[in-house]
């Protein structure tokens, strides 16, 4: 897509000399704060790595697995694979079952996912174009999924941008009746979930839920889903600032919700729609064709792999 493309800087390669990295050289990725485009790298991958994490995916997805099953899965030279095993067992992620004749992997490869919290393809399809969207209109851009009756806020440009208005907003979460997060979910989920949502409304916010309450609640929602956004209640706090948000949809559902926030007083009202609503809605189409894409494209033979000429 022409647009995610121009989202995305490209981060130039550290210099290499040709005799390689030298002891007092400075080394580093291509990580720019904030970048998180797993297709841009500054080096090209280690083969034995990659090797070596094939292997122990294919003994992690069988209860034994031997050389030669291993060997008809990943096409890697039997040699390399006991090479391969040898060192994952020292370092203690497989063990030789010489009861069942193979190899298993053991507890420790439980430890390999705990840095993991859990975001969902959404999110991480939708980061590196929220990054993008950030970089174009510098106001920080947040991404939420439901949980219960809020929206929680998974991911949040404001590392990466210059006029961000608080330390984070990661792990907080925006109601379903005031904030832009919660009234564009509400504006886009389905209608049986919806009337579900507004009778718990009803009975969680009493007094301040009432039949007026909802009236003007079902026009803001009916009025997002004709413009494709919801604005947050101008009552909410701090009143200095205006969000926007907007559905990602996938398959017709809602997925996600992505929001922008910025000081009303730093866009003129003309200049909203061209420099913070028209990007916002291109990034919410981008991500949404990148998810059709994804969930749509053929299946690759996992046992194909690239191979890289490195020499270390």
């Amino acid at each position: 897509m022409e647009t995610a493309a121009r989202h995305a800087e490209r981060v130039e390669p550290a210099d290499l000399d040709s005799g390689g990295l030298s002891s007092g050289s400075h080394c580093r990725t291509n990580s720019r704060r904030g970048h998180t485009n797993p297709l841009d790298r500054s080096y090209p991958p280690v083969n034995a790595v990659c090797r070596a994490l094939h292997v122990l995916k294919v003994v992690n997805s069988r209860s034994i697995a031997t050389v030669n099953s291993i060997h008809g899965e990943t096409g890697i030279p039997r040699p390399t694979i006991v090479r391969l095993l040898e060192t994952l067992m020292h370092e203690g992620y497989v063990v030789r079952d010489n009861m069942c004749g193979g190899y298993r992997v053991t507890q420790n490869v439980a430890d390999l996912s705990a840095g993991y919290s859990g975001i969902s393809r959404v999110i991480e399809v939708a980061r590196p174009l929220s990054i993008g969207l950030t970089r174009q209109i510098k106001w920080p851009i947040g991404l939420g999924m439901i949980d219960g009756d809020a929206i929680e806020i998974l991911y949040w440009t404001g590392t990466i941008s210059p006029v961000v208005h608080t330390n984070t907003v990661l792990g907080m979460r925006p109601d379903l009746f005031k904030s832009a997060m919660g009234r564009a979910y509400m504006a886009f989920c389905g209608d049986d979930e919806r009337e579900s949502r507004i009778e718990q409304m009803r009975g969680r916010l009493g007094d301040l839920f009432g039949a007026t309450e909802e009236k003007v609640f079902r026009k803001h929602l009916e009025r997002a889903r004709g413009l494709g956004y919801a604005v947050r209640d101008p009552r909410t706090e701090p009143a200095r600032m205006t969000t926007f948000g907007v559905p990602i949809l996938e398959d017709g559902s809602i997925a996600a919700v992505m929001s922008v926030s910025f000081f009303t007083a730093s866009v003129s009202k003309r200049e909203v729609k061209r420099s913070i609503l028209d990007p916002l809605m291109e990034a919410r189409l981008n991500i949404e064709h990148a998810l059709a894409f994804i969930s749509r494209r053929p299946q690759f033979d996992p046992s194909t792999h690239r191979e890289y000429a490195v020499n270390l």
